[in-house]
């Protein structure tokens, strides 16, 4: 018996063959509509669609390659970074550059038997986490040749030192008037000559130095090189005060028998002086019994 399409689709199989053909639907409006999205909008894309494509992938290749050539110059900036970091001044290699610095520019001027006139206090000024600026003012006061040896043993000093501000200035020279000396003794009238001093330059400058503080420092390293800095303070203070008693003992020793001479001399002569008041005393004594007699 033959069957109509309703009673075979009202019947188990119609329903599963009902079901298949959905589900086939399903899948099918699917594919095409993720294919065209994929494609850009078309399932089958054209040779102009292709071409805008491979643009894109080139635009994208070159905009990749531009941020990869920055990045490479940002590491080298790190690198030439990290490498300048062993020419700054390290606080735990230098010292700390609020005495050090003055110290530096003290012995670069003894070096070359210069007039440091003025040595100011070092200034600083924060740059970052790590990083921060001293500056030193300093005025030397000397002969030509001197200033530029003094200007030699500054650029000797390690770590290096910046030139910040260098000003030079020449200083005004008077002639003096000598006189002979044999004309003050002899009452001579002698004839004076002028002599003029050496020509002396005024020099006034700043150095400056980039003080690096590494942020792994510890407060327990700065505490204990801190209190290793203070102890040999302290114990080059107290040398002097250990050894001075010692040498004022003597002072002090032959001072006490001078004070007490006078004491010991009143209480040597108190016997000597009371004998010589009691004997009128007892002279009368015996002169009244003998007259009573």
């Amino acid at each position: 018996m033959k069957q109509t399409p309703k009673q075979f689709f009202s019947t188990p199989a119609g329903k599963l063959t009902l079901a298949i053909i959905a589900m086939v639907l399903c899948w099918t409006v699917l594919i095409v509509y993720i294919s065209s999205n994929a494609a850009g909008g078309t399932l089958f894309p054209t040779e102009a669609h292709m071409n805008r494509v491979r643009q894109e992938i080139k635009k994208n290749t070159t905009t990749l390659n531009n941020e990869e050539k920055e990045l490479q110059a940002f590491d080298d900036l790190e690198d030439r970074y990290e490498a300048s970091l062993t020419t700054f001044w390290n606080a735990d290699r230098d010292g700390q550059p609020e005495t050090e610095l003055r110290n530096l520019i003290n012995d670069a001027a003894e070096r070359a038997k210069a007039n440091l006139q003025t040595l100011g206090s070092v200034r600083t000024s924060n740059i970052n986490g790590e990083l921060s600026y001293a500056d030193l003012d300093f005025t030397v006061v000397d002969e030509y040749d001197k200033v530029i040896r003094f200007f030699a043993e500054v650029e000797k000093c390690t770590p290096r030192l910046a030139w910040r501000r260098v000003e030079l200035r020449v200083e005004p020279t008077r002639a003096r008037a000598v006189t002979a000396p044999g004309a003050a003794r002899t009452g001579t009238t002698a004839a004076t000559a002028t002599t003029t001093p050496a020509q002396m330059f005024r020099t006034t400058g700043q150095v400056r130095v980039v003080k690096y503080s590494p942020a792994g420092n510890s407060s327990a390293k700065t505490g204990t090189a801190t209190a290793a800095k203070s102890g040999a303070a302290t114990a080059a203070a107290t040398k002097p005060a250990t050894t001075t008693p010692a040498t004022t003992t003597p002072a002090a020793t032959s001072s006490t028998p001078a004070a007490q001479q006078p004491e010991e001399k009143e209480k040597a002569a108190a016997p000597a002086d009371a004998p010589a008041k009691t004997e009128p005393a007892a002279n009368d004594a015996t002169t009244n019994k003998e007259n009573g007699k």
